[in-house]
């Protein structure tokens, strides 16, 4: 029986959310399809927002194509549980960037109100989530304002960051995925983010469930980058937990 359209889209959707990855190939022997036919099934879930398109494949779209102010709204209690395990991470007096993204932002409050320690940041809600923490010092990379991602961006940060040392980094990821590495939703993020990690002796991401087997459009990085990965211990089910070697950290 001749599949529909909207049955190869659940099929596509179930299969991206169990496994990851799903190639025009696959779809077409599941469904006795032309590969033209998949690849545009493809691309009329990318063009609605619902995959991202690779070569001969797609992808779990990852929830950092969102604004800001909706991305700070998904899985906000599971931000919050991580942000509590990350906190403990830091020493006193460790100097410590902090990128932009919703999950930093539930970090950078829940750092202990006695922690002394120096904090770089390129984003300004970060900085004035520390304004409650007395023996905090703060550093605000200057540049222009990204007004989706709620962060500087540009020539002038990267020069900043260059220019300085960190301890550990926390960097914002908006997914991971055991083929593309570290990715992110914006081209001028992607160069801050790679400049972040090379001005840092430790990596520490914090990543949700739903950015684990996702992509973003822009690499910055690849898996073996990260030191430490706080998330939850739900997905130990994802194949891209399995190309993970950082240390893990669950609640």
């Amino acid at each position: 029986m001749e599949s529909t359209p909207d049955e190869r889209r659940h099929f596509i959707l179930a299969e991206l959310r169990s496994k990851g990855r799903l190639s025009t190939a696959d779809l077409a022997d599941r469904f006795s399809l032309s590969e033209d036919t998949a690849r545009r099934d493809f691309r009329e879930l990318a063009a609605a927002g619902l995959i991202k398109r690779v070569h001969g494949a797609a992808l779990p779209i990852t929830p950092g194509e969102q604004p800001f102010r909706g991305r700070y709204k998904i899985a906000r209690d599971m931000k919050m549980k991580l942000a509590r395990v990350a906190a403990k991470i830091v020493l006193p007096d460790q100097v410590i960037m902090i990128d932009g993204g919703t999950t930093n932002l539930e970090f950078a409050r829940q750092l202990p109100l006695d922690l002394r320690a120096t904090v770089i940041t390129n984003s300004p809600a970060i900085a004035t989530a520390t304004s409650d923490h007395p023996h905090l010092d703060v550093i605000l990379l200057g540049g222009t304002f990204d007004k989706r991602s709620q962060m500087t961006v540009g020539a002038r940060v990267l020069e900043q960051i260059q220019a300085l040392s960190a301890d550990i980094c926390f960097i914002g990821v908006h997914g991971l995925h055991k083929d593309f590495g570290l990715t992110t939703a914006g081209y001028d993020e992607a160069s801050i983010k790679a400049a972040m990690l090379e001005a840092s002796a430790e990596v520490a991401a914090i990543a949700t469930p739903d950015k684990i087997g996702t992509a973003g459009a822009y690499k910055f990085a690849p898996l073996s980058r990260i030191d430490i990965l706080v998330t939850d211990s739900s997905v130990r089910d994802n194949p891209t937990f399995n190309d993970v070697h950082a240390k893990i950290l669950t609640e």
